[in-house]
């Protein structure tokens, strides 16, 4: 493979083939035993790796990090790309050269090795790909490359997921506005989901908390995997400092559990009146929907953000990307740059109910 730069075709929006939708299984199931609190709630890293490694089994019984995944650091809990997999594993056709998943990790090393100061794989990964074995590969666009190579293209629906099981990170007293630290041998068992109704100031102090896992030894050059890991990487929605994660809507049921009913999605707010919409999206009233519906709430960080994720158009006939419709809007290629940009531009997501101009602000 070479990193050579491709050229851009135009696909068509006409009667199309459509590829199976791709899931998005991101969440790892991680369940710490009973016996692994103990390890979570000591007080230095040093304990717990310790700890971690005299918790001895029989020859057929699972290991520390199986029996205690969470707390002694086992890898499927802590990836990037979480549960995430390529699931393409022969060739397909990306801006009209031939691409496999694994591939991109090659190119980003021959990049790095030669300071390559514009990689070329995200605009790879946010193209459309078409089979290489189907007979009608001109009109099957339902997918991207970062649909077929959800975890090499780090595909942000993967990444951006807040973790579903509980961690630990040390205690701190969030009764008054000091968020004064309690204990320094304190921990305190979290989710992310409770992120969502803090206050400001609490969500922000508790995102930069290190969590309580043995996990120093999962980092690599190779992997996104930091060193230290704070609540902000188990929790990317929640926290909210990652703004391809913070700058989207999200396709759940959100709890509104204080309303008549106790959950609605975001698209339900389209033809609400500006009153109660306001409502909403006031985080002191119903914090869970305001963070969880950016874009609808029309959160003013993401005025000059656009969307990372998949665009699912035209009933998921045809998926393409902020990025990708840019790049039509600048080239005009063969006369039909114009055209692509008018047809995506009044289009509307099929899983978010948004429309385009709304999920890609900068590209239009």
């Amino acid at each position: 493979p070479t990193t050579t730069v491709p050229t851009t075709s135009v696909p068509s929006t006409s009667p199309s083939v459509r590829s199976p939708h791709p899931t998005y299984d991101y969440s790892a199931y991680c369940e710490d035993a009973s016996v692994c609190d103990y390890i979570s709630q000591m007080s230095t890293a040093k304990e717990r790796k310790k700890a971690c490694g005299e918790l001895k089994w029989r020859e057929a019984e699972p290991t520390a990090e199986e029996t205690c995944p969470i707390a002694c650091g086992n890898l499927k809990c802590y990836k990037f790309t979480q549960a995430c997999k390529d699931f393409e594993t022969g060739n397909f056709t990306v801006l009209n050269t031939t691409q496999k998943c694994d591939w991109f990790d090659f190119y980003r090393k021959e990049e790095k090795e030669k300071n390559v100061e514009k990689s070329i794989v995200p605009w790879i990964c946010l193209s459309a790909a078409v089979p290489m074995n189907s007979s009608n590969v001109a009109l099957d666009y339902s997918y991207l490359a970062q649909d077929r190579c959800q975890e090499s293209c780090k595909n942000p629906a993967c990444t951006c997921g807040d973790r579903t099981f509980p961690f630990w990170t040390e205690g701190y007293d969030d009764t008054d506005d000091t968020m004064s630290i309690i204990d320094t041998d304190a921990a305190r068992e979290r989710n992310c989901k409770d992120l969502y109704n803090m206050t400001t100031s609490e969500r922000d102090t508790v995102c930069e908390l290190d969590i309580r896992g043995v996990t120093a030894q999962l980092s690599k050059p190779t992997n996104d995997i930091p060193a230290i890991i704070k609540v902000n990487y188990m929790c990317p929605k929640a926290c909210g400092n990652r703004l391809e994660c913070f700058c989207t809507d999200s396709t759940d049921m959100i709890p509104t559990p204080n309303r008549f009913h106790v959950e609605r999605q975001c698209h339900w707010a389209r033809n609400w009146s500006a009153d109660k919409l306001a409502e909403f999206c006031d985080e002191s009233i119903e914090p869970y929907f305001a963070r969880a519906c950016a874009i609808t709430c029309k959160n003013p960080r993401c005025d000059e953000h656009d969307s990372t994720y998949s665009l699912e158009l035209f009933g998921n006939v045809v998926s393409t990307t902020c990025r990708q419709i840019y790049e039509y809007s600048k080239s005009g290629l063969l006369g039909k740059g114009e055209e692509y940009v008018r047809l995506m531009c009044g289009a509307m997501d099929y899983g978010k109910m948004l429309f385009t101009y709304e999920l890609c602000p900068v590209a239009f």
